[in-house]
């Protein structure tokens, strides 16, 4: 009896149904990420007053653990798309943990410091904007941009590794269509924050402060564009329904 041949939603042939060591490796390196999140926090409130106080940095780490959810969801998809688990895509892996367990505590005081400036310090757990001198914001949104940067960097040098194993491992063409847009979507992005970058080294004053974060608001319309051109291309070539 033949086994039945599993797709997820996207098209993508389920190629790993179980973690390999690899797997449950980046698995346990992100829930410690998300450890380390919650330390940075601080310390257990001993009053409600300190309870309420501690809420208003709610927004900031909610932004910080979805980002590296994010991550993490996307190099479980790449895992069981692909099934790939040679020296080059491991070490990729590898150098992910090593990102993303450096790049907490930068996230953490990046998306602090963004919710305190926009909302005047309501959402601040002192209650006030951050203290923080020109100086620092461009080393804070420095050193964001260029882990951000690294990030989605290797996540599209993954992707690009399994277009370059696609015969391989078997990719239909709808599957490879939808794999150099994940390298397409990542390569945007990665664009995005090296123009905060550029920014960030710019000679800024006063709210031109802000302009190196709001760069990255440009990337929901981003995906959105992206997005619909992919469900374009895949439509007018066919492949979803073949």
């Amino acid at each position: 009896m033949t086994e039945s041949i599993r797709h997820d939603e996207a098209g993508f042939r389920i190629r790993a149904e179980q973690p390999t060591r690899v797997e449950g490796f980046v698995d346990a390196a992100f829930a410690f990420a998300v450890t380390l999140l919650v330390v940075s926090v601080g310390r257990v409130p001993e009053s409600i007053s300190e309870l309420l106080q501690a809420m208003r940095g709610v927004p900031a780490f909610a932004f910080s653990f979805l980002l590296i959810v994010r991550f993490w969801w996307a190099h479980r998809l790449w895992s069981r798309r692909f099934g790939i688990e040679d020296s080059y895509s491991v070490k990729l892996s590898l150098a992910l943990v090593f990102v993303i367990l450096i790049y907490v505590y930068p996230l953490r005081m990046t998306a602090q410091m963004a919710f305190a400036g926009f909302s005047g310090g309501v959402l601040s757990e002192s209650g006030r904007p951050l203290a923080v001198s020109s100086s620092n914001y461009r080393e804070l949104y420095v050193i964001f941009a260029v882990g951000y940067a690294v990030v989605l960097a290797i996540f599209m040098l993954l992707h690009r590794h399994a277009l370059r194993c696609a015969d391989a491992i078997g990719l239909s063409p709808l599957e490879r269509l939808r794999t150099r847009y994940n390298v397409l979507r990542n390569g945007a992005f990665m664009g995005v924050s090296l123009v905060s970058l550029v920014l960030s080294l710019l000679p800024l004053q006063g709210w031109q402060w802000a302009l190196p974060g709001l760069v990255y608001m440009s990337i929901s319309p981003l995906t959105f564009a992206i997005r619909r051109r992919e469900q374009r291309r895949v439509a007018a070539s066919g492949l979803a329904s073949a």
